[in-house]
């Protein structure tokens, strides 16, 4: 298992007496397990913390303990010794939280994204890692903190999110020498599995109908498409949130190499892109403005859909053509 060398973090959480904590904003299971795994190591080497982030958790990641800990930033009143961001690839990804995290002293990052500025004073980022909560299970064991049973649920949740239930291609040896350790910490891995990856909400099944309604095929099959609209998430009354996973649905059909999801938003419409291994969708979520990883990514195009889908096929076709 790789070991954390970055004696300044180690330094700066030893000597920090209360820490900010915060994570991207539209979090996902890798941002909030991450987060509140952090958290439980702070608390056992007996320092103060918050976790806050602009977004509240998502209904489906609130079986993780502490859940309802998490703050909107704005309720944050005091300064703290120490603030450290949690798979946020840039400041512009940490939305309101970034006017409390630059209030400390001294800043710390852990991340694993590609895209990443180093925007910190301190930075523990490696673009290896398959998820950002495997950075911060090397610091819980650098710091010489026990995997309680409910941080190994954090984390599970954390890698798993991020390696799409460990089948991606940025798999390492150490992602199953991780979950060696949370199994032997006492990690309760069915109910975990099956509340973050089979348990589905009435909203997330009619949007999924939906959605399937527009599904299309371009490129000889290669990539597949589908949208949702503002009417649809108003008729289901289902929450946007419960639209994350459906662009996989795409990518699991045959012959498919790139799969995306738009989704109509007051600012523009949203994609949310996916690929298989031998393809990279991150280059064409960075060319508009987003980013991510290389087979997960998403970004935002102004406009409506009609020009928007346009713009993003014909983007996808072209990466495949390289």
């Amino acid at each position: 298992m790789t070991a954390m060398n970055n004696p300044q973090l180690l330094t700066a959480i030893k000597e920090a007496r209360r820490v900010f904590v915060c994570t991207h904003v539209q979090p996902d299971g890798d941002a909030f397990g991450s987060a509140l795994a952090l958290y439980e190591i702070l608390i056992s080497l007996g320092k103060e913390a918050v976790v806050a982030c602009q977004d509240p958790v998502p209904i489906k990641l609130r079986y993780l303990n502490n859940w309802d800990k998490v703050v909107a930033p704005e309720k944050v009143t005091q300064v703290s010794d120490l603030s450290i961001a949690v798979d946020a690839s840039g400041v512009n990804r940490m939305g309101t939280c970034a006017d409390v995290y630059f209030l400390s002293p001294c800043t710390v990052q852990i991340d694993h994204h590609t895209t990443n500025t180093f925007f910190a004073k301190v930075n523990e980022v490696d673009a290896t890692a398959a998820a950002s909560g495997i950075l911060v299970t090397r610091l819980a064991l650098a710091l010489g903190c026990t995997v309680t049973p409910d941080m190994a649920t954090c984390l599970y949740t954390a890698i798993s999110s991020d390696t799409g239930n460990f089948s991606y291609g940025n798999i390492t040896s150490e992602v199953f020498q991780q979950m060696a350790l949370f199994m032997e910490a006492g990690l309760p891995l069915s109910d975990t599995a099956r509340s973050l990856h089979l348990m589905q909400s009435k909203g997330y099944v009619q949007l999924l109908g939906r959605a399937l309604n527009t599904l299309r095929f371009i490129d000889d099959g290669r990539i597949s498409g589908m949208s949702l609209n503002l009417k649809d998430f108003e008729e289901t009354g289902a929450l946007r949130e419960e639209s994350d996973g459906i662009v996989n649905e795409g990518l699991y059909i045959g012959g498919v190499e790139m799969s995306y999801l738009a989704t109509e938003t007051a600012e523009g419409i949203k994609f949310s892109l996916r690929s298989i291994v031998s393809r990279k969708v991150s280059g064409v979520a960075s060319f508009f403005g987003g980013g991510g990883h290389a087979q997960a990514a998403g970004c935002l195009i102004e406009g409506e859909m009609a020009p928007a889908l346009e713009k993003m096929e014909r983007a996808m076709i072209k990466e495949l053509h390289k």
